[in-house]
């Protein structure tokens, strides 16, 4: 499902830090909120506190990033999305599709 790119920048996924992604986490930390792909926050691991990166210092953040932390990103391409199919008589009315950034204003 075609998702745009305003849509995607809100809608995050929290994803942990780890040994194979600490770089990747690095550069969307310092990307920001209004860059895609980028973060909107991140929660320490040991804490539920929560840094706004639209507010803080972005880099010095990116650099004390630690493993276990929770950096809430921008939605990608491939990600697993849930959209409704109107009417919602039932659960079956949900269904869950892969995303696919797109530069358009529209679904």
């Amino acid at each position: 499902v075609g998702v745009p790119i305003h849509v995607a920048k809100i809608l995050t996924y929290p994803e942990r830090v780890n040994a194979a992604n600490i770089e990747l986490m690095r550069k969307l930390v310092t990307n920001g909120p209004d860059i895609h792909p980028g973060a909107n926050f991140v929660q320490a691991g040991r804490t539920q506190f929560k840094k706004f990166l639209r507010y803080g210092d972005r880099r010095k953040i990116a650099q004390d990033l630690q493993y276990g932390d929770i950096v809430e990103r921008h939605l990608r391409d491939d990600d697993v999305v849930l959209f409704n199919r109107q009417p919602s008589l039932h659960k079956l009315s949900i269904m869950a599709h892969r995303a696919k950034v797109l530069e358009h204003r529209t679904f």
